[in-house]
């Protein structure tokens, strides 16, 4: 079974907005056993929606539009889909009686246009919207159907729950297939380096599928599988699964919506570990990461972006801190020791930067120096990066916080 999406709207196009419908859609036709074979963005031209519209049916059974159908001039999916099969809108009261409910309901008067929205094809399934003033609507044909749905994510993802969902299950009897995925995530290589690792397991048509997505300093490493029964899938995916953790070992540290600041965070409390940590030149990116997850064994961050303020905290003049910077990793070394004993945390984590050269057009070169202090004495690593600032930033952020995860490894 084959579908496609279709995000209608100017503003996609001009990146006024971005398409976040799409990927909830895939994910949740992939959950059924649907194959989603391509997506698509038009804007609000008539001629060229009728065009998508039409080589993606020529292709698969399954359209599912989303946006277009408000009650302005250039709503115009409704239109385009009415033209294209040749069915004239037909007016639908009781839709016009609910789109009427629930504007009185939010104490708004309604307008003419918004009796637009009322209208459906000729011979249409409506899908009735009780969040909003937008209805939807199927059209089938021979082999497929296409379902037109509002673009307003709360709508979208309520409609595709409660009405489209159980439809295509229904009509294309569904129940019993089924796709599943699982995304292991991985840092400490590069997704070319990954992707040498387990090449093999990376062939092109075969069940399961896995395939690698990258971000800065992390790996998506994604498992597909289909079978008859969910039981099926699962077992296929556990034995690819067990296959690439072999290979990569600690490089994974997480599967599917995990973080790596949060699975630090749980082992950390697992542990009962404190962590404090300073920051020269990341802005405060590993404190924030940390703090977002609201977990009490991260204690303090501290970001020190000056001379004055790096003084400060080491209790000494601003001269004998430039002094000390000539060795940065021996510098660097003080300052986790000084999170640990002045912040009473079982850790220090500390993260300095120099750049060593600017390369024109915002990039630079960095040396970037990482250090964890405990009882034990000080753990410490560098690192050469380059690029953007934001992107060394990221960068450097997610070497010290695989640093600590793999601290905590050894520690367990």
């Amino acid at each position: 079974m084959k579908a496609e999406i279709i995000a209608i709207g100017s503003e996609l196009l001009l990146g006024q907005i971005i398409d976040t419908n799409s990927s909830y859609i895939a994910k949740r036709l992939s959950e059924n056993g649907i194959e989603l074979v391509q997506t698509a963005t038009v804007g609000d031209d008539f001629q060229r929606m009728k065009e998508v519209i039409s080589g993606a049916i020529s292709r698969s059974n399954i359209i599912i539009t989303t946006g277009g159908i408000g009650p302005t001039e250039d709503d115009l999916t409704r239109e385009a889909v009415a033209e294209f099969f040749n069915r004239p809108l037909q007016f639908q009261p009781h839709l016009m009686e609910q789109i009427e409910a629930i504007f009185k309901k939010r104490g708004f008067k309604m307008s003419d246009n918004n009796r637009k929205q009322a209208f459906i094809p000729e011979g249409g399934i409506p899908i009735e919207n009780p969040k909003g003033t937008a209805p939807g609507f199927i059209v089938e044909y021979s082999n497929g159907a296409i379902l037109s749905i509002p673009g307003v994510p709360a709508e979208m993802e309520y409609l595709m729950e409660h009405s489209v969902i159980p439809y295509l299950r229904r009509r294309f009897e569904l129940e019993s297939r089924i796709i599943q995925y699982k995304v292991l995530r991985a840092c400490g290589l590069g997704e070319s380096a990954i992707g040498l690792q387990i090449k093999d397991l990376m062939k092109q048509n075969q069940n399961p599928l896995v395939g690698t997505l990258a971000s800065i300093g992390d790996i998506k490493i994604r498992i597909t599988a289909k079978g008859d029964n969910p039981q099926e899938a699962s077992s296929l995916i556990a034995t690819m699964e067990n296959k690439i953790r072999e290979r990569l070992g600690t490089l994974i540290y997480g599967v599917n919506d995990e973080t790596l600041h949060g699975n630090v965070t749980k082992e950390m409390e697992r542990l009962n570990i404190t962590l404090s940590v300073v920051e020269t030149f990341t802005s405060g990116i590993i404190s924030q990461k940390l703090g977002s997850t609201g977990n009490n064994s991260f204690n303090q961050g501290l970001v020190l972006p000056t001379e004055r303020s790096k003084a400060g905290f080491l209790n000494i003049s601003e001269d004998e801190v430039c002094a000390l910077q000539t060795d940065p990793q021996t510098f660097n070394d003080r300052l986790s020791a000084r999170a640990r004993e002045e912040l009473k945390t079982t850790l220090g984590l500390a993260i300095h930067g120099q750049a060593t050269e600017d390369q024109g057009k915002g990039e630079y070169r960095m040396e970037t120096f990482y250090s964890i202090a405990s009882d034990e004495g000080i753990e410490r690593q560098s690192y050469s990066l380059g690029g953007e600032l934001w992107m060394v930033r990221e960068r450097a952020s997610i070497i010290a916080l695989d640093m600590l995860r793999k601290y905590l490894i050894k520690k367990s």
